[in-house]
């Protein structure tokens, strides 16, 4: 049966951080330098310390000791679906690890709110809630997808100032001019005409640009022209003019219907260079004793000192590493938290919205017949929960197992 933490992960998790550095608090909760894993085990065997945090594993002195610090600099390389972060003394790296950003808020908020449309229909009467569509509600309201990764690179910088004594951080940031990604020559007044300056409205560009005729290349078109989107809206696609073609609406239906294919080459999508706008101006908001650096000058002292890029390299860089001892690459995931699931009610079938947490969640650690697992998700309403031994894929009863460790929020491994 699955319990609660169990002793037997703590030598488990320790011999996980055998190469990293395992952070330590004083008794007053202020940050200390990290210190070796071995070192820990010691402090944690003759009881001079506890642990108060397993993922990252930090350790709390229980005697007096105001503890021998360090000058830390933390470097942050911004990213959109990844982000570097290293901490770095005069002699070392202490920190250095490698989050793994989500790009799943828009499509998750997406089936939320059919599910809820689905739910609501079924009402007869719902009493009116607050006008949430008011233009002062929403002012400087940024969309999900966009807050969420300012929250997570605010998140993970918080977390190291609490674990490390940082007294400097440097932040690599971007600006992009999408105008000028879409056209180099762009200069002056030509921001204030771009391709679909003098008409109405895109679909009335597209039409123009294709001259007015389907782009299939195949025979037999209709007089009717339809606008197509290459990328659905469904997969990220979007209403710019270079993911629209013009196609009739006979070859529009075949199309969707899956009986033939269109050779033109897919456009490059500019929301992640709009996105890193808006989280470099933000965070440099939130932490303004910050240094903003660029990522041209990273370029440059990577080549200088003969570093291959990795957002981990970078990171080091940034920080201001040149001939430092690494520290080993950890990597960092942000988990759901799963407290509530808001799952479609089959008709002829009992309502499958699960009201409490499941008592394993993917990424969780696990026993069975010894060996400790990650979790990689649950099955029949959480009753049975599947992991890798070794390299095969095992479903097990939760009966069978024995829960070492429940991770929250960031998991860094």
């Amino acid at each position: 049966m699955a319990k609660g933490i169990n002793p037997k992960g703590l030598s488990f998790i320790l011999a996980k951080i055998l190469i990293m550095r395992v952070f330590v608090l004083n008794k007053h909760g202020e940050q200390l330098m990290p210190c070796k894993p071995r070192k820990a085990k010691i402090l944690l065997n003759e009881k001079k310390a506890k642990v108060v945090r397993r993922s990252p594993f930090t350790i709390q002195l229980l005697y007096g000791s105001s503890g021998y610090k360090q000058n830390l600099t933390l470097g942050v390389d911004t990213g959109h679906n990844g982000v570097g972060l290293s901490v770095i003394s005069e002699t070392k790296e202490v920190f250095s690890a490698v989050a793994e950003m989500r790009n799943d808020i828009s499509i998750k908020m997406t089936q939320r709110r059919m599910y809820r449309r689905n739910r609501r229909s079924r009402l007869r009467y719902r009493e009116p809630r607050f006008n949430n569509r008011a233009p002062s509600t929403r002012k400087g309201r940024l969309a999900p997808s966009v807050q969420w990764k300012i929250d997570a690179h605010a998140r993970l910088i918080n977390q190291l100032k609490a674990l490390m004594p940082i007294t400097k951080i440097v932040l690599e940031t971007g600006t992009f001019d999408p105008h000028k990604l879409k056209d180099p020559s762009v200069k002056n007044h030509q921001y204030q005409k771009g391709v679909q300056y003098g008409f109405e409205n895109v679909k009335a560009y597209v039409l123009a640009r294709d001259g007015y005729t389907c782009q299939c290349g195949k025979r037999g078109c209709t007089d009717k022209l339809e606008v197509h989107h290459i990328v659905p809206r469904s997969e990220g696609g979007s209403d710019a003019p270079e993911n629209l073609i013009t196609l009739c609406s006979k070859h529009h239906k075949v199309l969707h219907a899956g009986k033939i294919t269109l050779n033109v080459k897919k456009y490059k999508s500019l929301k992640s260079a709009t996105t890193m706008n808006i989280i470099r101006s933000q965070l440099l908001e939130m932490f303004p004793d910050a240094i903003e650096t660029f990522g041209y000058v990273t370029k440059a002292n990577r080549y200088t000192n003969n570093i291959e890029k990795t957002h981990a390299n970078d990171a080091f860089v940034i920080a201001g590493g040149t001939t430092q001892a690494r520290d080993t690459v950890r990597s960092v995931t942000f988990k759901r938290k799963n407290n509530r699931s808001l799952q479609k009610n089959r008709k002829g079938f009992a309502p499958s919205i699960r009201r409490q947490r499941y008592q394993i969640q993917p990424t969780d650690l696990i026993q069975y017949q010894g060996r400790i697992c990650a979790a990689k998700g649950t099955q029949n309403k959480g009753t049975y929960v599947a992991f890798m031994a070794g390299s095969k894929r095992v479903v097990k009863s939760i009966q069978q197992l024995v829960l070492i460790f429940q991770h929250k929020g960031i998991v860094c491994a």
